[in-house]
């Protein structure tokens, strides 16, 4: 049996999972965070990290250690930095860079092995299928929000990425470490040009039209994940 760790840094980013999965015909809930599939012969488990490199990293070596994945997907909200996309877009990562690690040698620089072609293709496929607004490319990772117009440019110079977030990178550096495929989903809750901290929070106040695209944001990269593995052979 195929096993599928779903990985994010926040609750809200994984919360309707179980919604998609329970949609589906043929797919069990057997608790709070696991999930079966005996006729494709897939499970999934479902792990929230923590916001950050340190966290995703420790944390996704921990659920590795439990459940075992053939494959892992970090899915999620990131600032986009794409400039034929909008907010509610979807990045597919194809590789993945750590923007904040500077290393002094080369052969000390972090080994990131690139998402399989097959699995972004199909990904893509089955986006593309929904009319979902997504676009496959590098995701950027650094520990703090992107936000400054400067900052913002250079990453993007230097780099090229679609998409910048606090995870992806280093949860893709742990898979690469255990062998074990990799590909992060992430929506676009802003253009990396906004100070986020805080728009989360349960007790922040929101208005309606910001509430609605909040529920889209995190809903994409949920709903991508199980079409697919709905379509996959297992």
């Amino acid at each position: 049996m195929k096993s599928v760790l779903i990985v994010s840094a926040l609750p809200q980013e994984t919360e309707y999972i179980s919604d998609y999965v329970n949609e589906q015909e043929n797919w069990k809930q057997l608790d709070e965070n696991n999930y079966i599939n005996a006729d494709r012969t897939l499970s999934i488990h479902v792990r929230v990290l923590g916001v950050g490199k340190v966290n995703a990293a420790f944390q996704t070596a921990d659920a590795i250690n439990e459940v075992k994945p053939d494959l892992i997907v970090n899915i999620g909200v990131a600032g986009g930095l794409a400039d034929d996309l909008d907010v509610g877009s979807l990045a597919i990562g194809t590789d993945y860079v750590q923007v904040d690690l500077k290393t002094l040698l080369p052969e000390n620089a972090p080994v990131i092995a690139p998402s399989a072609k097959e699995l972004v293709d199909s990904l893509l496929r089955v986006a593309r299928q929904s009319g979902i607004s997504c676009k496959a490319g590098k995701i950027a990772t650094g520990d703090f929000v992107l936000y400054e117009e400067e900052k913002r440019r250079n990453i993007k110079d230097e780099y090229d990425p679609i998409a910048f977030d606090m995870e992806s990178a280093a949860i893709a550096q742990v898979a690469t470490a255990k062998g074990i495929d990799f590909v992060s989903i992430r929506s676009f809750s802003d253009m990396a040009n906004t100070k986020t901290v805080g728009q989360f929070s349960q007790k922040k106040e929101l208005d309606e039209d910001r509430k609605k695209l909040l529920r889209k944001v995190f809903r994409l990269p949920a709903k991508l994940i199980v079409d697919y593995l709905n379509e996959s052979e297992g």
